[in-house]
């Protein structure tokens, strides 16, 4: 893919850090969710530790396709239905899971699973185009999936629903599972003592993440709050090149650059915890709703945690300042930042202000020069750094445009996909 153009080096984010970003992440969108991906990750993890014959990468693996086995949620309206036992017309979750997963993750290849992951087995075991490997993995998922609702969600004891999945085995739920997880006992936890557990912390952080595959997860969870709005879809890879570009033309070191970019694909996180009516809106917002926009900033604070060093967290948290203060949510003055932070905070003004909105269409680079001269002369834009887009507008955007090309073409696809996958398997039901 042309993005790969782009380089960046991740090697500041380890195993649980790319995990704990991503459950706040999510947690944002809706609690439930994460903190029951979570618990049905757990629950996997214990059915594989009885299985000697998967490797510690297989497990890290598929307990974290568990964990985020209802990510297509954060896309569509089936939220409540999904945390109650018994469920149905809930493939759209699905079918967005699985995309997501094929399209976002190094784990593409599990994605049949994240489709299936409420298919009953009989129907399952019969599918010729579904891998063995991902008619297991779903089930694993779907058996966990019930018993955290069953337990956690409905209050349900472990007694009744070992007399359920007994009843179903060889029909709803594969046999071979239902023998693995009634050989244990289970009792109601919490997300929080999952976390606290050594066994399954050990199991997270014992087979490390590449840069590439953190490079997707990332990707995965960027791209997803870019997809909740279709006007803001490539916001952050056109932020991203942008920074890119005038970093390289200020002649920043390689560690600054790299600050840059990581700094600029961070930089909207929190706008997964805006509302989609806001991020939306088909017009001028109101006060009380700019109040709410403009909160997107604390919540990537809270989504890094203290898993994102300094200064690619300054750099993210401060794209919507000013030199002359007028800025937020500090407020902070010329003299309080950084050359790295005012390049983030300019791409950000000509990414949003070439893209499109539910109230614009979007702006030539007549207009986009004059606004950006504009906010120079009135002591709000760095001088030099917007002579320099002034100066190599042409070249800048062109790389941009290069580099988003592949974005579009997946989000473009991702409909056509959606439709094809759920014409042809919404007949399966839960």
């Amino acid at each position: 893919m042309a993005e790969r153009m782009l380089e960046y080096n991740t090697g500041f984010i380890d195993n649980k850090a790319i995990i704990g970003i991503l459950r706040r992440a999510y947690n944002h969108v809706d609690k439930r969710l994460m903190d029951h991906g979570i618990r049905v990750a757990y629950i996997v993890s214990r059915m594989l530790r009885r299985m000697p014959q998967v490797s510690a990468a297989q497990m890290r693996d598929l307990c974290f396709l568990a964990a985020m086995h209802d990510v297509g949620a954060y896309k569509t309206e089936e939220i409540d239905r999904m945390v109650r036992f018994e469920t149905e017309e809930i493939w759209e979750h699905s079918v967005y899971g699985c995309l997501f997963i094929k399209n976002f993750t190094p784990l593409f290849e599990l994605a049949q699973a994240i489709l299936f992951h409420h298919a009953p087995w009989s129907e399952l075991e019969r599918m010729e185009d579904v891998s063995r490997e991902n008619k297991h993995a779903a089930q694993l998922i779907h058996l966990a999936d019930r018993l955290d609702i069953w337990l956690n969600a409905e209050g349900g004891s472990y007694a009744d629903f070992a007399r359920i999945v007994r009843a179903e085995r060889g029909q709803r739920f594969e046999p071979f599972f239902v023998d693995l997880l009634l050989e244990q006992e289970f009792a109601p936890f919490t997300a929080e003592e999952v976390e606290g557990d050594p066994a399954f912390q050990q199991m997270q952080a014992e087979i490390s993440f590449t840069g590439e595959e953190i490079r997707d997860y990332l990707k995965m969870v960027i791209y997803s709050i870019d997809f909740r709005s279709r006007h803001t879809v490539t916001h952050t890879m056109t932020t991203t090149s942008i920074s890119n570009e005038l970093a390289e033309y200020m002649e920043l070191g390689a560690q600054e650059r790299n600050n840059v970019v990581c700094g600029a694909l961070l930089h909207d996180l929190g706008k997964i915890g805006i509302p989609v009516e806001i991020l939306e809106f088909p017009g001028k917002l109101s006060p009380q709703a700019m109040a709410v926009m403009r909160t997107h900033v604390d919540v990537t604070e809270e989504i890094f945690g203290g898993d994102i060093p300094s200064p690619i967290r300054e750099i993210a948290l401060r794209h919507h300042e000013k030199l002359d203060g007028s800025g937020y949510p500090r407020g902070l003055r010329a003299q309080q930042l950084s050359l790295e932070e005012r390049i983030v905070a300019l791409a950000d003004i000509v990414s949003a202000l070439a893209g499109t909105r539910s109230y614009k269409k979007a702006f030539g680079k007549e207009r986009i020069c004059a606004i950006i001269t504009g906010m120079r002369e009135d002591g709000l834009m760095d001088p030099a750094l917007v002579g320099c887009m002034l100066a190599h507008y042409d070249e800048i955007m062109e790389k941009t445009r290069v580099r988003c090309q592949p974005v579009l073409e997946i989000y473009q696809k991702l409909q056509a996909d959606y439709n094809a996958i759920y014409a042809q398997y919404a007949p399966v039901r839960a």
